[in-house]
């Protein structure tokens, strides 16, 4: 064997390799990791499609992830799509929780999560080629070994969302446009569109994929001082015009070339147009009304766009301890700090003083689109998870790759620089295993101070649940209280056998909460998501602000605090008054209702949601005087705690009765 072909037997092998491991830390995270609040949702979507050929479940997201993941699962009953009495989220929600624990769900979401993993095994496989073309066979391989070891990329590698399809598609498409621009044949034209239009059906952030297309477009024209012509700028755009249209056809394919998001002629609930106009944007209802009239995008993905809007700024957000009632810029570049290895920081800090690391064009397929998409990202007020931001990684995985191997090219010092960069980023890694999900850097404290820094799919998606049985059962609790976080999971199934306590999404969405009494005491276990206030508020607002300034007897999966002893939750007891007293009034049973938000009232005197849910009780029953002075109590309570907070829990104050210059009224 030459040389040559000795080097290239050593890198396939040392490639191979790489992709096994990777294989065997997503499988093992599948297998250990309980489901997850969206994945059923997610999971019964592209059952119904292959079936039933329903686009209205979950249409928030285009459908491509969740076919993939379905796949494995084409043998199990899957409940036939049934006309909507109500809201469809909750319709949708109700029935994926059923469809997942009336069967084996363990075994079925083993399956679909080893589907959805393609989507990174193939991510893996596209950023090893890319730096294998663009900078050298080291580069690919080095590049290789951070990405399989990124615990951000680990922690969504194998769950059944849209995330990593949709770093696998952007990244796919733009990779497929570089190797057109640099080698423009049909073929690849034609490729480029498909992976385009991949990047399109798995996401609607795969809109954003055309106007960076565009961009990179335009700066290698104007960058061609010697070649440009407008000639050449007008065949681009040509060119560019067909790769959307390629696309925009993909996508239709996805919907079944079918405007109608439900079969056989059944509506959703609320229909498309009330759904736009629940935006309050005129602009926004202006806009899909054309668009459904004319047909030019399927019912489905409209849903999904005027979905996004009516989630914008709506989400609360939880950061370095601090609430937030709605996202703000910095969220992302902080949670990308705490969430990456220092290993992957350092690298990425030493790009700018490495010079020769590729040419302009290069450099700018890798610099541009992550970096636009990012910028994008500030703007966003969905700030609930840097998986958000997944598609910006594989290309900064690449950059990093570089860096690394013109450090190593380097003195001696280089070489060890950078082999200490990789070592850590890999052990970093590994340290977290299989609880990706919660990872944290050293510098931020590790992953068991994640929860006290990031919520939500950042630290404690549900995942420990598995966890949590294993632990109550080696010590023979089975007396016990559990606040876990998501309504979509269910605890029993892993035969955790503590007493529910009070969700904040369920507080958040209206859901009904179980009842508690004003003390617990006993084995309590609390989700981090929970303890952290995110959807409950900050400081008096948080029932369970007291477990997460109080340190845990013991920590599950670093994501589930467990404590023992006996703890005063007088306000935890009323809130679930509060939530008995609407189910009451809901069932027109005012004078039960009556007696909760009473009760509510006498263990949280200060609580405007219960002074507001009694003034609505008072103004069914005819007493308007007494109402008045309740939504007047509730109003000055808000007002003076936490109002950004507090006005979201009374907007059931009818009008008439706001302040007309308060701050209710003016939101």
């Amino acid at each position: 064997m030459t040389p040559a072909g000795r080097l290239w037997w050593i890198w396939w092998t040392a490639a191979s390799a790489l992709l096994v491991i990777l294989a065997v830390e997503l499988w093992i995270a599948a297998r250990e990791q309980a489901q997850t609040p969206d994945e059923a949702v997610h999971l019964l979507a592209g059952a119904r499609f292959w079936k039933y050929r329903d686009l209205g479940t979950n249409p928030e997201h285009p459908p491509l992830a969740k076919l993939v993941a379905a796949l494995p699962i084409l043998g199990v009953p899957v409940p036939p799509p049934a006309p909507y009495t109500e809201f469809y989220k909750r319709e949708n929600s109700a029935s994926a929780v059923r469809f997942l624990y009336t069967q084996d769900a363990d075994a079925m979401l083993l399956r679909a999560r080893m589907a959805a993993s393609l989507f990174t095994l193939v991510l893996a496989v596209l950023v090893a080629a890319a730096g294998c073309e663009i900078f050298g066979r080291s580069a690919g391989l080095v590049a290789l070994l951070l990405f399989a070891f990124e615990p951000t990329l680990l922690a969504h590698g194998s769950l059944v969302t849209t995330d990593m399809g949709a770093a696998c598609c952007f990244f796919g498409a733009v990779y497929a446009f570089y190797r057109w621009r640099k080698e423009p044949t049909a073929a690849r034209l034609t490729i480029c569109g498909l992976a385009s239009g991949l990047a399109l059906a798995v996401k609607h952030s795969g809109a954003f994929l055309l106007p960076v297309l565009c961009v990179l477009a335009l700066i290698e024209w104007a960058g061609d001082r010697g070649g440009r012509t407008r000639r050449q700028g007008f065949q681009t755009i040509l060119k560019l015009a067909a790769i959307g249209a390629t696309a925009y056809a993909v996508l239709w394919a996805f919907y079944c070339f079918r405007y109608s998001a439900r079969p056989a002629g059944m509506a959703m609930v609320p229909t498309l147009a009330a759904y736009a106009a629940s935006t309050h944007s005129a602009l926004v209802e202006g806009v899909v009304t054309r668009l459904a009239a004319a047909r030019l995008l399927p019912e489905a993905y409209l849903f999904g766009l005027v979905d996004i809007v009516n989630a914008s700024g709506r989400d609360p957000m939880f950061l370095l301890g601090v609430d937030y009632p709605s996202g703000r810029w910095f969220y992302f570049p902080i949670a990308f700090l705490i969430k990456s290895t220092l290993g992957l920081l350092g690298l990425l800090a030493a790009v700018p003083f490495l010079r020769g690391l590729g040419s302009r064009r290069e450099m700018a397929f890798l610099l541009i689109p992550p970096s636009l998409y990012f910028a994008v990202c500030l703007r966003s007020p969905m700030d609930t998870g840097v998986r958000h931001i997944l598609p910006i990684y594989p290309f900064l995985i690449l950059i990093a790759a570089t860096a690394a191997v013109a450090l190593a090219r380097r003195r001696p010092w280089g070489a060890c620089a950078a082999a200490a960069l990789v070592l850590g980023h890999v052990v970093s890694s590994a340290s977290v295993f299989p609880w990706y999900l919660t990872y944290a850097n050293e510098a931020w404290g590790g992953p068991s101070n994640t929860f006290r820094l990031l919520a939500d799919s950042n630290a404690d998606w549900n995942e420990g649940l598995r966890a949590a049985a294993q632990y109550l059962k080696s010590r023979g609790i089975r007396d016990c209280w559990f606040a876990h976080y998501g309504w979509n999971v269910d605890p029993a199934y892993y035969d955790i056998p503590c007493r529910a306590l009070p969700e904040g999404l369920k507080h958040w969405f209206d859901r009904p909460l179980p009842p508690v009494p004003a003390a617990i005491e006993g084995t309590v276990l609390v989700s981090g998501s929970e303890a952290d206030g995110e959807y409950w508020g900050p400081g008096e607002l948080n029932p369970y602000a007291q477990f997460l300034h109080r340190r845990p007897d013991a920590l599950i999966a670093n994501s589930i605090l467990v404590f023992r002893g006996r703890f005063d939750v007088p306000l935890l007891s009323a809130l679930a008054h509060v939530s008995q007293a609407r189910r009451f009034e809901k069932g027109h049973q005012l004078d039960q209702a009556l007696s909760e938000v009473r009760a509510a009232l006498d263990l949280a005197p200060g609580s405007a949601e219960a002074h507001a849910t009694l003034g609505d009780l008072l103004l069914h029953l005819g007493r308007t005087a007494e109402a008045r002075g309740a939504f007047r109590e509730a109003i000055s309570l808000a007002a003076v705690n936490q109002p950004e907070f507090q006005f979201r829990r009374i907007l059931r104050i009818p009008a008439p009765y706001l302040p007309g210059n308060g701050p209710a009224a003016r939101r």
